[in-house]
């Protein structure tokens, strides 16, 4: 399937669908398979994700014969996931939830222990962009000196991913030397903060042309989540050189810590790494779908 990574979905649809070829549609189905997986970690959470995930991808298996062009695919799919999402309350406000990924650790803790290792501006600015309860303009404000927003939080969210994987041993996989500058509004996905639905929609559409964006939203999503709950509000405090004055919002707050500082840093050396933990295996035949049971429970692969 490798030689198949790099078809446009489109094709992979046309060739199966149109040609009968088995393979390509294997490859299509783990495509959305792990478009589904990097949206409901980021949205939902890993585990409570896992249940819309199931039922998304029997209904894909159930329904994808009744797609007869590539145009219509991404919009179906997508509803078909949003309706689950939305089954299951919607995105959640943040929380803590270990996984294989952290080796059983809780992801707060492992910010607050590399928290040190980063700056304490980028950690200010983490605290405010992932806290939905701070008003974007503190949020700006913050980054002003720092490259500006949201190029600033995206130099942010990278520091801590090597901080992360240099310090805490987290084996991600999708740590570029340099940010990508198109995936400007990835810490405002992550983080909820997409001012209407559908910038939001288009987003995630626009992720299933780029597998390594879905890789690098679901390993980093149990992260997205604690610090949208607050994981780094303590190393935050810790910070401040003096007695914070008390502020009519949490984004004054976190600007009242200490000083601005650049959130770039030299890249590490580059580390092997895992794919994405969980992932449901959905096999497309000839003539249709069938997705794998094992034990009454759908198979998830490590990959």
């Amino acid at each position: 399937m490798s030689d198949l990574s790099t078809t446009p979905t489109p094709t992979l649809f046309k060739q199966w669908r149109h040609q009968g070829d088995a393979a390509a549609g294997q490859a299509m189905a783990q495509r959305f398979s792990d478009w589904y997986y990097a949206i409901t970690t980021c949205r939902l959470g890993d585990a409570h994700g896992r249940g819309p995930l199931q039922r998304a991808c029997v209904r894909f298996q159930q329904g994808i014969l009744s797609v007869t062009t590539p145009t219509e695919l991404a919009d179906w799919s997508h509803v078909l996931l949003m309706e689950e999402v939305k089954m299951a309350g919607g995105r959640i406000a943040g929380g803590d939830f270990p996984n294989q990924l952290t080796g059983g650790r809780s992801p707060t803790e492992l910010l607050q222990q590399v928290a040190g290792r980063l700056e304490p501006g980028v950690v200010r600015l983490l605290t405010a962009a992932y806290d939905s309860e701070v008003p974007l303009e503190e949020v700006t404000a913050l980054a002003e000196t720092m490259g500006g927003y949201p190029f600033a939080v995206l130099h942010a969210r990278l520091a801590a991913k090597r901080a992360l994987r240099d310090h805490a041993g987290v084996a991600f996989t999708e740590v570029p030397d340099s940010p990508n500058l198109d995936l400007a509004p990835l810490p405002l996905y992550e983080a909820g903060r997409m001012p209407r639905e559908a910038e939001e929609t288009g987003f995630e559409k626009w992720m299933l042309t780029d597998m390594g964006l879905c890789k690098d939203i679901a390993e980093f999503g149990v992260f997205a989540q604690a610090m949208r709950a607050g994981a780094l509000r303590a190393a935050v405090a810790k910070s401040s050189a003096a007695p914070a004055v008390k502020s009519a919002s949490k984004g004054a707050e976190l600007a009242a810590a200490g000083s601005e500082e650049a959130a770039a840093e030299a890249a590490p050396p580059g580390m092997a790494g895992v794919a994405i933990p969980l992932v449901i295996t959905i096999l497309i035949g000839l003539v249709g779908l069938l997705v794998l049971l094992a034990g009454g429970a759908y198979l998830f692969l490590l990959r």
